[in-house]
């Protein structure tokens, strides 16, 4: 009697043991706001946009990406250390400018339009 009641009272330790590991649970929660890229080709009628991902044209239509404007540009390039900041061309995809970096040296700076990307 006394051997039942130790072997039911182990399996009873296991199971709760075990419940009592388990991780809990987590969920995946993604929110889309605006027109939905997708990492992967959904469907046959579907566009890449270089920075952005797929993209459903038959159901949304052209897509245009916001572009900044030259001034949020060259604000831009200002806040990152830049100074004397001067527009040398801002038409295209990517603005260029001259400017003194930090040692005084006068530089070529470029930004892209869409992603406000800065490179010299």
């Amino acid at each position: 009697m006394f051997k039942k009641l130790f072997v039911a009272g182990a399996v009873a330790l296991c199971t709760i043991g075990g419940l009592a590991a388990t991780p809990p649970a987590q969920a995946d929660v993604r929110i889309f706001l605006g027109v939905p890229f997708h990492p992967y080709q959904v469907g046959p009628g579907w566009r890449y946009y270089d920075g952005y991902g797929w993209y459903d044209y038959g159901r949304y239509g052209h897509f245009r990406p916001n572009k900044m404007s030259c001034s949020q540009a060259r604000r831009r390039v200002d806040r990152n250390g830049y100074n004397n900041v001067e527009a040398r061309d801002c038409s295209g995809r990517t603005y260029s400018f001259r400017a003194t970096n930090r040692k005084g040296k006068r530089v070529t700076v470029y930004v892209d339009a869409y992603s406000g990307d800065i490179w010299r």
